[in-house]
């Protein structure tokens, strides 16, 4: 009879510690993702010359945390999604999810140009079926007081550290992490160059600078202000 009831008290034990265990496990945090432009304008300067950008559109695909523990990544996004990047300094907040407890230390996503089968909902980015005629960053702006219309055609993966880590635990359950895109640099080389949208030539370098842009940090009041 004692071997019995030993027996019960074990396994209500084991079934005690494994449903804490379990609801560790189930305890998720809203997390949600936003973009912002370093506050200064939209009147840019490449070298000499003077830019204006009036509207910047982003196609976004794949948007994925990774843990700092052991590199798995979490799906936060998969669909395309076109981020209208907010130029007056305010921050864009994109997409909002559940993700488990623990410490991410990079946040990646394609900047994404549409599939010939696609249609991305914008004809901006899709103006015909060859892959010449599809795009997934359009900038509208002025250089030098002339207008231009940017599309860049490189799809390409970004991998953005978060800097600091973001640590989530039970005391901070509705977080936000902010990738800041330093559109001033976007038509300057490395060296400081001028870059000219105007010029064909300079479409590769461009696309470079566009892709070095990108710095994330947590940002939970969401005012795009890095610590």
């Amino acid at each position: 009879m004692k071997i019995i009831k030993w027996n019960i008290i074990v396994s209500l034990l084991v079934l005690f510690l494994f449903s804490c265990e379990q609801a560790e496990d189930d305890l998720n945090s809203t997390a949600s993702l936003s973009f912002a432009v370093p506050a200064g304008g939209t009147l840019l300067k490449s070298g000499n010359s003077a830019v204006q950008l009036d509207s910047v559109k982003i196609l976004l695909k794949t948007i994925q945390f990774h843990s700092e523990d052991d590199g798995d990544s979490l799906d936060f996004k998969t669909e395309p999604q076109i981020l209208n990047l907010a130029l007056d300094g305010s921050v864009n907040t994109l997409h909002a999810a559940d993700i488990p407890l623990g410490t991410y230390n990079k946040v990646s996503f394609r900047i994404h140009k549409p599939e010939d089968d696609e249609d991305p909902g914008d004809p901006d980015f899709k103006e015909g079926t060859s892959g010449n005629e599809r795009f997934c960053v359009v900038i509208d702006g002025t250089y030098e007081g002339t207008a231009f219309i940017f599309k860049s055609r490189r799809s390409t993966k970004q991998r953005v550290d978060i800097d600091p880590p973001l640590v989530i635990d039970e005391e901070g359950l509705d977080v936000n992490v902010t990738l800041t895109v330093d559109v001033n640099s976007w038509f300057m080389d490395e060296d400081g160059n001028p870059l000219n949208p105007l010029e064909e030539g300079d479409e590769d370098e461009i696309d470079d600078a566009i892709r070095r842009s990108f710095r994330g940090f947590r940002d939970d009041d969401r005012q795009g202000n890095h610590p």
